[in-house]
């Protein structure tokens, strides 16, 4: 995959809302982060299977797709469903959801310097409005211009080479819910 790949109306309104309502519990823990620099604003996250720290861990994608499905079977679905159409022949290796507060982005950040790593990015919320915020923008490789600026639509999916560099841009104070969630499934490369 050499593009960033758009899938509007992924999951339907109906299961969007049971990921949007699963999500939207407490369990979040605060700390993640998308930049190295020392001074990177933190965010909530929830993880539910493969790597934490480093993608050098001992695990095996059979191993974390397994404990996705005894950690969060709703989202063990969507990871189906994904495996059936846009990411075919992929093997999991890390799924988890940030929730930045009003105010709160990510830095410029690469999730592989291996072009065959995908990652997948789910918007779950019910509304959006262009005046809140909250894109995802891709950069060309020096992160000096935007190349695409995806907007957190409902029910999006957005995929793409983990050597692209992204961020999230914040949600402004006067969205109606005042975070944006985001479910992320990061996967190894094509093996079919």
């Amino acid at each position: 995959m050499s593009s960033i790949v758009i899938l509007d109306h992924f999951l339907g309104d109906e299961r969007r809302q049971r990921v949007w309502d699963f999500l939207d519990q407490p369990g979040w823990k605060h700390g993640a982060y998308s930049s190295a620099a020392p001074d990177a604003p933190r965010y909530f996250y929830k993880h539910f299977a493969g790597y934490q720290r480093s993608a050098q861990e001992d695990r095996n994608p059979t191993a974390i797709a397994a404990e996705l499905e005894m950690m969060a079977p709703l989202i063990a679905e969507v990871w189906h469903d994904l495996l059936r159409k846009p990411l075919r022949g992929q093997q999991l290796s890390r799924c988890y959801a940030n929730c930045m507060p009003s105010g709160v982005g990510g830095g410029v950040h690469l999730d592989s310097d291996c072009k065959d790593h995908l990652t997948a990015i789910y918007y779950p919320q019910a509304a959006w409005c262009a005046d809140h915020g909250g894109e995802t923008l891709f950069f060309n490789r020096q992160a000096s211009e935007v190349l695409k600026a995806v907007m957190p639509k409902p029910d999006r999916l957005v995929i793409f080479p983990g050597t692209i560099p992204h961020a999230a841009r914040p949600i402004y104070g006067g969205a109606p819910d005042a975070s944006r969630i985001t479910l992320m499934f990061k996967t190894l490369g094509r093996h079919v």
